[in-house]
């Protein structure tokens, strides 16, 4: 990292989150047990991985597996927001998360073009950019620059980070118009109204998330959508009582038996919440399927997603 990207960072997330979060980087990142509420991490668990693989390559099923992984489908969530202002009704959301652009080389131009036929206001993007969560991430960062030309759109593009991404990923997403979110929030306005966005850091892998840091400028009055990595926090969160949660990282199971039955969600939470809209405690939420894959590059009954909510008032 540039020394200016990295008094960037300081400047933006304080001197000691920026610390904390790149030693973690440097202890954990090849390790199966991390200091966040995730207590076991199979996507490190290398040996295992190439056994699975090997199997599905003895049954046949790798290339059906691979292909899988490309055959994305759209989904259109809409999501009844209480007391949403009318300046807010109708407004699109893309919703991309797990991407792990670096799978191929091709893999971030497939997304975009996916994406740039798609109408949404507003992007969000809730987390892992890259396929491994250690070695060399320049690859992914290349096919981070090459996906944020397809994220233009009226207002703006936002981002938390996984727990495959290293802090390093901020000053490229940033210089590209993909806004990080750090335990930190951004309202959005128009002439009438404003929209908060607020963003945590990884939970599950990093323990490095910060509601109360994340929610302390917010006017909880008006509309809050909260962009989180993993589902494993909901109890934190719905004490400061947002209007909408996104995340993701259970990919929805990704290697699934018919039915969309997971094998493995990987997230310490109950399992309503690990694909698909759900509640809890009455805030509506969402947890992408993803638009990637981990660990192996396939997918068998849970195919990739691309999801658009669309925001409408509720009438209750």
């Amino acid at each position: 990292m540039e020394l200016y990207d990295l008094e960037k960072l300081i400047k933006k997330c304080g001197a000691d989150y920026v610390a904390t979060r790149l030693s973690l980087q440097v202890q954990y990142s090849a390790d199966l047990m991390g200091p966040g509420i995730g207590s076991f991490h199979l996507e490190n668990m290398e040996r295992g991985i190439k056994i699975l693989g090997w199997v599905l390559k003895l049954l046949g099923l790798w290339r059906r597996g691979q292909t899988n992984i490309r055959n994305h489908k759209i989904v259109h969530n809409i999501v009844k927001i209480r007391n949403l202002h009318s300046s807010f009704n109708g407004l699109r959301i893309l919703h991309l998360s797990d991407l792990h652009l670096d799978v191929s080389d091709d893999f971030s131009a497939h997304i975009g073009n996916i994406v740039s036929g798609q109408d949404y206001d507003l992007a969000l993007l809730t987390g892992d950019f890259r396929f491994k969560t250690y070695g060399d991430y320049y690859p992914a960062l290349e096919a981070i620059r090459k996906l944020s030309g397809h994220l233009e759109c009226k207002h703006g593009a936002y981002c938390v980070l996984g727990n495959h991404d290293f802090l390093e990923f901020v000053p490229a997403l940033e210089a590209r118009g993909v806004h990080a979110l750090l335990n930190e929030s951004v309202r959005i306005s128009t002439d009438r109204a404003g929209l908060w966005l607020v963003g945590l850091d990884d939970a599950h892998f990093y323990g490095v998330h910060d509601y109360g840091k994340a929610f302390e400028n917010v006017n909880t009055s008006e509309t809050t959508i909260l962009m989180i990595h993993s589902p494993e926090t909901l109890s934190e969160a719905e004490k400061y009582n947002p209007d909408f949660i996104v995340t993701g990282h259970t990919h929805g199971g990704q290697i699934c038996f018919p039915r969309g039955i997971a094998l493995w969600t990987n997230c310490g939470c109950d399992r309503k919440y690990s694909r698909g809209a759900w509640e809890h405690k009455g805030i509506p939420g969402y947890t992408s399927s993803g638009a990637g894959s981990s660990g192996l590059p396939v997918r068998f009954n849970c195919p990739p997603e691309i999801v658009i909510h669309h925001l409408v008032p509720s009438l209750g």
